[in-house]
C-alpha cells in the first residue's frame, strides 16, 4: 500500500474498531497453547479477558487464574469481542458455531492471525499509545548446517567457511533500535541460517533478556534441530524462558529424528520449552532464482498487497518488512531493495508510533519491495516443492 496520508491512514478504521468495543474486553475462544500466548499479551495491557471453551474440565478449573465460560454464557453477556485461538481444523468448527449464533466475523469475533497481526497492533497504538509488533527477528548468521534447495533465505548459497556473521555490536544495535520504538512484541526471534552456529549466542540471549525480556511475550530461538546447545546456552535459555521452535525436516532427512529426540531430551532436562513442528513434506517455491517481473509499479503494489508476509526483521537500525527479501537479495547477490526498510533511529515526533504501525501493516512510499520483482509472492502456494530437499544428501 502506498502512503497517501502518513500517520493517519488508519484513523477512521481505528475509530470504528474502538467504538465497537469501548471497554476493550476480550474473550479468547480456545484455552490451549495459542490462547495462553494471547492471554499473556492481554495481561501485559491490563485488558479484561476471559476464556470460552467447550471443555467442561477447563470451565470448572479455569486457565492460569482466568475464568473459562461457555459460549451460552457469553451470548447472555455480549459485552466484548471474541478471538478464536485454535488449530485450523478447530477454527473452522468454532467459526461455524459462532455464525450459527448470529455472530459476525470482523465485528463480534476475529480469527487469531488477523487479530494478532492486524487488529491488536491498531488497538495498541490507538487505545493504549503503545507500539506493538506481532513478530520480529534478528538474523544472527546466514550460515546453516543444512543445504536445502529452495531455502527461502538463500542459505544454501552461503559458504559457511567465509560467511561473516553479525557482530555482537550489530546485534546489540538491532535490539536497542527496535526496543527504542517498540513497547511490546508478541514474538521476538533469533534466527539464521542456524542460530546455534552463532558463537556468541549465550551473550546475545543475556543482553536481550536482561534489558528487554519484560517487553517480549515469547522469546524464541528457531532452529533446524541439528545442534545440541552447550550448557552455557542452555542456562541462559532457562534463565530467560526461551522457547525453542524446532523445524521438522525428518521426512527428507531421516537421520534428524534421532537428533530431534536428543535435543528435546536435553531441553526437558533444563525445563526449557520447545515446540517440534509437524513433519514438513512440502514448501512453496518463491521462485527467487528465476522470477523476473516486468510489471508496472501499480502491478507490483498488487503483488505486495496480496502477500502480507508476517516476517519482519530488525538489522541494526533498519526494520525490514520481509526478512526473506533482504536475505535473498544478500545471499543470492541480487543487491536490490537496499533502501526498502524503515529507519528506526529516524522515527520521531508525536506520531512515530502510527508511522511504525502503518509500515508494519504494509504501507510505504513505493507500496512494494524491489524484491517483489523476483518473488512469486502469494502465488507461491501454487508451486509446491519438496521440503528441505538437500543439495548434498547425507541421510546415513
Amino acid at each position: 500500500m502506498i502512503w497517501k496520508n502518513k500517520t493517519h491512514e488508519l484513523d477512521q478504521f481505528a475509530a470504528d474498531l474502538m467504538s465497537a468495543n469501548p471497554q476493550l474486553k476480550y474473550y479468547i475462544f480456545g484455552a490451549g497453547l495459542m490462547g495462553r500466548e494471547l492471554l499473556s499479551v492481554f495481561m501485559k495491557y491490563n485488558c479484561t479477558v476471559m476464556f470460552i471453551d467447550n471443555s467442561v474440565d477447563k470451565q470448572r478449573d479455569g486457565i492460569d487464574g482466568t475464568e473459562v465460560i461457555t459460549l451460552t454464557e457469553y451470548l447472555l453477556r455480549r459485552d466484548g469481542q471474541i478471538i478464536i485461538a485454535a488449530s485450523k481444523a478447530n477454527t473452522v468448527t468454532i467459526k461455524q458455531q459462532l455464525e450459527d449464533n448470529l455472530l459476525k466475523h470482523g465485528e463480534d469475533f476475529f480469527l487469531y492471525d488477523e487479530f494478532v497481526d492486524f487488529i491488536f497492533p491498531i488497538i495498541s497504538v490507538y487505545g493504549f499509545n503503545q507500539s506493538y509488533v506481532s513478530l520480529a527477528q534478528i538474523t544472527l548468521t546466514e550460515r546453516c548446517t543444512l543445504k536445502c534447495k529452495k531455502c527461502a533465505h538463500g542459505c544454501s548459497y552461503v559458504d559457511n567457511a567465509t560467511a561473516i556473521d553479525m557482530s555482537l555490536q550489530q546485534v546489540y544495535k538491532s535490539a536497542d533500535s527496535f526496543f527504542s520504538k517498540v513497547d511490546f512484541v508478541k514474538e521476538f526471534v533469533l534466527i539464521g541460517g542456524e542460530p546455534l552456529l552463532y558463537r556468541e549466542l549465550e551473550t546475545v540471549i543475556e543482553y536481550i533478556g536482561r534489558r528487554y525480556r519484560e517487553r517480549i511475550s515469547l522469546f524464541v530461538i528457531t532452529t533446524n534441530g541439528t545442534i545440541i546447545p552447550n550448557k552455557d546456552i542452555l542456562r541462559a535459555c532457562q534463565k530467560y524462558n526461551i522457547l525453542f521452535r524446532i523445524s521438522n525436516y525428518s521426512y527428507q532427512v531421516p537421520r534428524l529424528k534421532k537428533t530431534y529426540q536428543r535435543l528435546m531430551d536435553v531441553l526437558e532436562s533444563y525445563s526449557i520449552s520447545y515446540v517440534l513442528s509437524e513433519e514438513e513434506h512440502e514448501w512453496m517455491d518463491y521462485g527467487f532464482e528465476y522470477v523476473n517481473r516486468n510489471e508496472s509499479e501499480d502491478e507490483l503494489v498488487k503483488v505486495f498487497d496480496a502477500c502480507k508476509t508476517p516476517c519482519r526483521e530488525i538489522r541494526e537500525n533498519r526494520f525490514y518488512y520481509c526478512v526473506m527479501a533482504r536475505s535473498i537479495s544478500d545471499n543470492l547477490g541480487f543487491h536490490v531493495g537496499q533502501d526498502d526498510y524503515l529507519d528506526m533511529d529516524r522515527l520521531n515526533g508525536t506520531d512515530y508510533r502510527k508511522e511504525l504501525l502503518e509500515f508494519t501493516l504494509g504501507y510505504s512510499d513505493k507500496g512494494y519491495l524491489d524484491m517483489c520483482r523476483h518473488c512469486n509472492g502469494a502465488e507461491a502456494k501454487n508451486y509446491p516443492i519438496p521440503a528441505a530437499d538437500q543439495v548434498i544428501r547425507n541421510d546415513a
